[in-house]
């Protein structure tokens, strides 16, 4: 599991300050903000984490080897990612442009309309573990619902 705290460049310290006192979100604490690192820093982090793992090679400089991202919708790898290397100036990495809706993976398989990750959830009687909308609480709940669909005999497919 890779996991890492990324720290804000675009957003005032009165805003940070606002997120840590729980005005947008609560969860968020001070020493998180502290000991974030820097984008770029975070993704050569993360290469080499992909690299150790034998996922993706700079060599290959392609998609992921034998893996792909799960996410909850399209937003984060089809918007967020783009811009955030965009504003540290580095160029989308092509493992990141390639990934599974989970949601449109869940409807097609359970011929049913989900909105997010709690409707998943209920739909398969799955309990919420942790806070929803925290990273890391998120990305095992969600792999909760992928093991789920695969132990169903869900076929995971790349979605975009």
């Amino acid at each position: 599991l890779f996991h890492r705290f990324v720290r804000p460049t675009a957003m005032s310290e009165q805003r940070i300050n606002q997120y840590i006192e729980g005005k947008y979100w609560k969860f968020v604490n001070r020493v998180w903000h502290d000991t974030a690192l820097p984008f770029k820093e975070v993704l050569l982090q993360f290469e080499a984490w992909l690299t150790q793992h034998q996922l993706w090679t700079k060599e290959s400089g392609g998609p992921l080897n034998r893996a792909a991202f799960i996410t909850c919708g399209d937003w984060d790898l089809k918007t967020k990612v783009p811009e955030q290397c965009k504003v540290s100036m580095i160029k989308l990495p092509p493992y990141f442009m390639e990934w599974i809706n989970i949601k449109d993976a869940y409807s097609n398989f359970y011929w049913t309309e989900v909105s997010g990750m709690r409707t998943m959830l209920n739909h398969s009687n799955i309990p919420l573990q942790g806070s929803h909308h925290l990273g890391i609480d998120d990305t095992k709940n969600i792999a909760r619902v992928l093991q789920r669909m695969l132990s169903d005999g869900a076929f995971m497919q790349i979605t975009a």
